[in-house]
């Protein structure tokens, strides 16, 4: 139950701070004085969408703050959802600063959006002036129907079949595409798989050059074949050449250091150094010869190597950057032919998956087809028990469930029903204001007080069912006046016996009904327009019951008819 509101710098409202009790409150004003701007409010709080525009002028943000008592809440799963305890209660906030930005606070604690939409959809319920349009959409009326006969878990089993279903006809659809293109495909991927293996590429191997590595090194030494054949032989005289080598002399010094030891013994370490040189350029003369008679200039070995370079180039190119790329693009490619090859397999068992979930998603569709029918039958009789109460005692009121035949569907069965998202049926609400017409479409034939009327009986109905605590109506009252009207106020009043129940309306026979009394009203203050909303008990109450029966001037006798309507709509209550 919404006990408090408080809004600060919203639209026109500077500071606005109303408290309201259980049972019927209603709000009255004149046209303009700001009762659609505390819906807006309200709205904000359910999650609606915050805009700049909404803020005060010459304010920075804009606040909206309601107290809600959760005593009598029965919502379990709400309850734990948001670790709420039912007998405190419930701070809501919402800010809007001027970026357009909004922020969601519960019991002071930040929240996302999402978070308060969820909570605010279980305490508060707002039916606009508007509304009524959403009863003319035939769209609409299969979740009417689903709602006010509890057909939502019986729906919510469907779509989970219907849902799978969906997934196994949309994978079969690409693969009965692929198999069209399977032939081209594999082909290709035959091709590209003959042309690397082919080429025999040697794999890589970790700290080792690569295949291509190698044969770069190699086209270097060919083409370099002469210039590294004198650098190895020049090397070679060098070292060990006939007169004036490097062998030569160190022998040479090796003889005198022999004759020297023999007078000064520290020159032995020396011989040992000497002829260890020695040995090491015998050996590097050794290996110089070696690399000399390997060197030789081969064209015929040369152009295999740019050949094969070339080869591997190329397959970098279309399938690499890089060599090992190469080779992973024919695993990929092999595995992806053994997928083509095994598809005709793979669109067979998925055939039989999507037949098999496309008959249960039909059978649960009929299933819920058959209660839906049941309940509609069911709420046609009830909707025109409460048109009877609301003066429309010969109106006929139906409900049409039909599946949907208009095209082919499932597995290529004609003769089975389309299936949607919510089953296989189309659902409308029909009426017959008059006795001996038929029943035609709501949206034809009905006027906007019957719309008001039948939208809310539905209301009604649906009050018995919903666990939500606090209805706003506003304006639902459009259209009608005079002695429908009074029937209205008593629905409303039945209404508010389960529920806490705000309506804004502009007729007396509706406002004389409430518990409660508001009126709001503006007054300009330092030059600036303010919402005010006061609450209106005793003669002040009488006052506004006669504005609004008797218009500017109100006269005695108008003060006495707002005091016999307020009589006789309390009859029978205690003080």
């Amino acid at each position: 139950m919404l006990t408090e509101l408080n809004i600060r710098n919203f639209a026109i409202i500077d500071q606005l701070q109303a408290e309201f009790g259980p049972g019927f409150n209603v709000l009255t004003g004149e046209t303009g004085a700001g009762k659609s701007i505390l819906v807006d409010a309200l709205n904000l709080l359910l999650g609606s969408r915050a805009s700049p525009e909404m803020i005060r002028t010459g304010q920075e943000e804009a606040a909206v703050e309601a107290f809600f008592d959760l005593e009598g809440i029965k919502n379990e799963k709400i309850l734990s959802r948001f670790d709420l305890d039912p007998s405190g209660g419930l701070l809501v906030r919402r800010v809007v600063n001027r970026s357009g930005k909004s922020r969601a606070f519960l019991n002071g604690n930040s929240i996302t959006l999402h978070m308060l939409e969820e909570l605010s959809e279980e305490i508060l319920n707002i039916y606009g002036q508007h509304e009524h349009q959403h009863f003319l959409n035939p769209q609409r009326h299969i979740d009417i129907l689903d709602r006010s006969g509890g057909l939502l878990p019986l729906r919510q089993a469907y779509q989970e079949v219907y849902e799978k279903w969906l997934k196994a006809a949309s994978e079969l659809e690409a693969l009965v595409a692929k198999e069209r293109q399977r032939s081209d495909r594999l082909d290709l991927l035959a091709f590209q798989s003959r042309e690397i293996a082919r080429a025999d590429l040697k794999p890589p191997q970790p700290g080792q050059p690569t295949e291509e590595e190698e044969l770069i090194s190699e086209r270097a030494r060919l083409i370099h074949a002469e210039r590294l054949y004198t650098i190895a032989h020049q090397g070679v005289e060098l070292i060990y050449g006939e007169s004036g080598s490097v062998v030569e002399r160190l022998k040479s010094t090796l003889h005198r250091l022999r004759e020297g030891v023999k007078i000064d013994p520290s020159l032995g370490p020396l011989i040992s150094s000497v002829e260890s040189a020695l040995f090491q350029a015998e050996d590097l003369a050794s290996s110089l010869r070696a690399y000399r008679e390997k060197i030789h200039f081969d064209p015929g070995r040369l152009e295999i190597i740019v050949s094969r370079l070339d080869e591997v180039t190329k397959l970098k190119k279309k399938y690499g950057p890089l060599l090992a790329d190469v080779l992973t693009y024919k695993e990929k490619i092999d595995l992806e032919r053994k997928n083509l090859e095994d598809l005709g397999e793979k669109i067979a068992e998925l055939t039989k998956t999507a037949a098999d979930l496309y008959a249960r998603a039909l059978s649960s569709a009929r299933e819920l087809s058959a209660h839906r029918k049941k309940v509609a039958g069911e709420l046609s009789g009830k909707v025109e028990a409460e048109l009877s109460t609301l003066g429309m005692k010969k109106v006929r009121f139906g409900i049409e469930v039909e599946a949907d035949l208009s095209g082919e569907t499932g597995q290529g069965q004609d003769c089975n029903p389309r299936l949607y998202h919510n089953g296989m049926d189309l659902a409308q609400f029909l009426i017959s204001p008059n006795p001996g017409e038929e029943l035609k479409a709501l949206a034809r034939i009905a006027s906007g007080g019957e719309l008001s009327r039948i939208m809310l009986a539905l209301k009604r109905i649906f009050a018995e069912e919903t666990l939500v605590k606090t209805l706003v109506f506003d304006e639902v009252d459009a259209g009608i006046g005079g002695g429908i009207a009074e029937v209205v106020g008593r629905k409303l009043k039945e209404i508010s016996r389960q529920h806490q129940v705000f309506c804004i309306t502009h007729l007396a026979q509706i406002a004389s009904f409430a518990n409660a009394h508001y009126k709001v009203s503006k007054r300009i203050h330092g030059g600036r327009t303010l919402v005010e909303v006061r609450h209106l008990q005793g003669k002040d109450r009488e006052e506004e019951i006669a504005r609004m029966l008797g218009g500017v001037k109100i006269t005695e006798k108008t003060l006495d008819h707002a005091r016999e309507m307020l009589k006789n709509a309390h009859k029978g209550e205690k003080p």
